[in-house]
């Protein structure tokens, strides 16, 4: 399988699990090893960059500059998300309302196994890193007590904020677009957004998700580039801390309890631990 194929499969993961309420695409980065190349990648747009580009007048020059602004990987990974969001719509909602428990037990153990991954990446295990880790766990708790609220008729104001903040989700690992969509009270309007394909509505977004992207890479680079231990460590705690909200809403949802459902909910949850570690030996 070529690299290009691979990186649209990534996209599409990470589309998928950004549909997913509680489960992070930023932490799918993670697991397959794009997280950084994202980072840097989407930090290097700038007009100026992309002016170069299009204007340099030597080709040389030009596929030089092209190969360095990573363009063909943002093209294919970008392409895979957008696929799977505009596709997946329909067949998420289905499974989210009919196996519930079984979608989240297998994502909870996804989520364990990439805090594993992310923790491996972290060279300076000291007491001082460990607190970073300890503010990101506490991040990822006050998420849970979050309570959703229920917007009808949004302004365009607001589907532009819900564009931006849900898009955060792509650049930190444990924090869920469709979370952040619920807490808002948008993420039925937005599904519904694009299974309709309101381009109306779907404008405005689109617009606050681009803003979004532009200003939460950068962010997220610098704090790598400032001090990499400590950054991975509030990551980390993150991804741990908002393990609590699949948890949690597994648990609610669980009414007729059974052996042969626990069974098979427990097989779900180690199967996906199971796959992250398989990705990260490859």
């Amino acid at each position: 399988m070529s690299n290009n194929i691979i990186i649209f499969l990534k996209g599409i993961f990470m589309g998928v699990c950004d549909l997913i309420p509680g489960i992070s695409g930023g932490t799918v980065a993670f697991i397959t090893g794009i997280y950084e190349r994202l980072i840097t990648a989407v930090a290097n747009i700038t007009p100026k960059n992309y002016f170069n580009l299009v204007f340099l007048k030597n080709k040389k020059d030009r596929k030089k500059l092209f190969s360095e602004l990573d363009i063909l990987f943002l093209c294919l990974l970008f392409s895979g998300i957008f696929t799977a969001i505009i596709l997946g719509s329909r067949v998420i909602s289905y499974l989210i309302e009919n196996f519930y428990v079984y979608v989240f037990a297998f994502f909870t153990g996804l989520i364990l196994a990439s805090g594993v991954f992310i923790s491996k990446q972290i060279k300076e295990k000291n007491n001082l890193n460990k607190w970073f880790g300890l503010i990101g766990f506490l991040c990822g708790i006050v998420l849970l007590f979050l309570t959703p609220q229920e917007v009808l008729n949004p302004s365009k104001l607001l589907i532009f904020s819900s564009g931006f903040l849900a898009i955060f989700a792509l650049f930190l690992p444990g924090i869920s677009g469709s979370f952040i969509l619920l807490i808002l009270g948008m993420y039925e309007y937005v599904v519904n957004l694009v299974k309709d394909f309101d381009l109306v509505n779907l404008i405005p977004f689109a617009i606050g998700a681009g803003v979004g992207v532009l200003v939460i890479s950068r962010v997220v680079k610098f704090l790598f580039n400032f001090d990499k231990c400590k950054t991975l460590y509030f990551l980390l705690g993150l991804v741990i801390g908002t393990l609590t909200i699949p948890i949690r809403n597994i648990y609610f949802e669980l009414n007729n309890i059974s052996f042969g459902l626990i069974f098979n909910l427990v097989i779900l949850f180690v199967f996906g631990f199971w796959i992250v570690k398989k990705l990260d030996r490859f």
